[in-house]
Formats: structure tokens, sequence, C-alpha cells
């Protein structure tokens, strides 16, 4: 099963691996799958959060997509910028946009209300689209980027994208989204993927085989502890 970047985030001409986007998406994975376990405990009454008002519990999921897009940009350009992988490129486009259709199709019928049809994945999928000619030109994906982030967070100028009258359970449309997939392309130009977080010793040994493997574990960690959860309020609740 690949990331949810390239298969592998190394440079396609020199054959290396380079650790921080496998553990910046690991990361990413385990502060998601702490959000979504209290999430699902709140839910069946163990916890009381306001997710909406609460400002730590209301950033922490903008961050953790903040990590997935970055690290979408890396991976960018680790894998492209000498040369487009196509056959790379078109195999990781299609697995992600399967993935984000499964999870449409499963909460279209799971959770009608609430149904994701255009959630993370949906957004990296696109955003690997609109970015991928940028990997030739990270200055200018640079500015395009903080643009981006800034107008939309510091200025309040949304741009606008498809949005259904229901509150979708995940929704991450891909402005201003892009504009973190665009950084995270400068940053790997710029030789920041060849620093790591090994400074925290088996911590990010850990995160890095969780990034390697990110996509099965996201595709995966909900169900499971939801289910759990589940069965334990069934058992003991």
């Amino acid at each position: 099963m690949q990331t949810l970047n390239s298969s592998l985030y190394h440079d396609s001409a020199a054959k290396v691996r380079y650790l921080l986007p496998d553990q910046l998406r690991g990361l990413a994975i385990v502060l998601m799958a702490l959000f979504h376990l209290c999430y699902d405990l709140t839910l069946f009454g163990y916890l009381t959060i306001d997710f909406q008002h609460d400002t730590f519990w209301y950033l922490l999921p903008r961050f953790i997509v903040m990590l997935f897009m970055f690290t979408v940009g890396i991976g960018l350009w680790l894998a492209h910028h000498r040369a487009i992988r196509w056959r790379a490129y078109n195999y990781r486009l299609l697995l992600i946009s399967a993935n984000a259709l499964l999870i449409s199709i499963v909460t279209w019928y799971a959770f009608r209300e609430q149904w994701v049809y255009f959630g993370t994945l949906h957004s990296i999928a696109l955003c690997s689209v609109l970015a991928l000619p940028f990997v030739r030109w990270p200055r200018l994906a640079l500015v395009l980027g903080a643009g981006l982030v800034i107008g939309d967070w510091g200025l309040g100028w949304s741009l606008p994208w498809w949005k259904l009258p229901h509150a979708a359970m995940d929704y991450i449309p891909p402005f201003p989204w892009l504009g973190f997939v665009l950084m995270g392309i400068a940053f790997a130009a710029w030789g920041g993927h060849q620093y790591s977080l090994n400074q925290v010793g088996r911590a990010g040994e850990g995160l890095s085989v969780i990034g390697r493997h990110s996509l099965l574990i996201y595709m995966l960690h909900q169900p499971l502890l939801f289910g759990s959860v589940w069965l334990f309020n069934r058992l003991w609740g």
C-alpha cells in the first residue's frame, strides 16, 4: 500500500530516500488517530469536548491537514522535479482517487446527512494535479502558496469552491490548502527535505514506519476506533 504522497519519498534520479516526509506524514496520522479517538469517545458520552469552539480542538484537525498537504508538495518535488514520472504519478493519483471515492460511497450509505463528498483525499488528489506544474518553478510555488494561505486566513479572501448544503463529516476545499502543497514544493526544492526528526530517537523511527503505510492506516483507523468504542459501550457502557 502506498503512502498518501509519492510511492517513495526519494529523489527519482539519485535513488536516495529521505526520512522527513515519512515522519511528517506519520505525525499527521498519529494526531489524526488521537483526534478521532477523542471524537468517538465524545460521541458516546465518555468525554465532553466542544470541537467547534475549543481553540485546541478546532485548530488540531487544521494542523493535521496542513501536514498532509505540505508532505504532498515535498513528495511531488522529490519524485518529479527532474522529469515527471507519469506512470508512477498516474498510479498514485488513481489510488488516492479510488480511496476518496470509497470514502464517499461508504459515508453516503452510513451517514447520509453528513456524507463526505470532498474530503482530505479528494483534495489531495486535486491539489496533486494543480500543483504538478510548479515542481519546475519552486519560487513561484512559494509566492502563490503563501498568497493563498495569507489571503484566505489572514485577509478573508476566500476562493469559491463546490459546496453542498449539508455539513459534511470532512470537507477540505482545494483553497487555501493548495497553498501548503505549493509551499511543500518550495521547501523540498531548497533542501528542507534532507532534515529529519531522528533527534527524538525511536519516536522518529516509529513515525517513519507509520508514514510509509499512511494510506492503509488512514483508511482503517477510524472504522477500527469507532468500532472499538462502540463495542466497549455495548459491553460495559
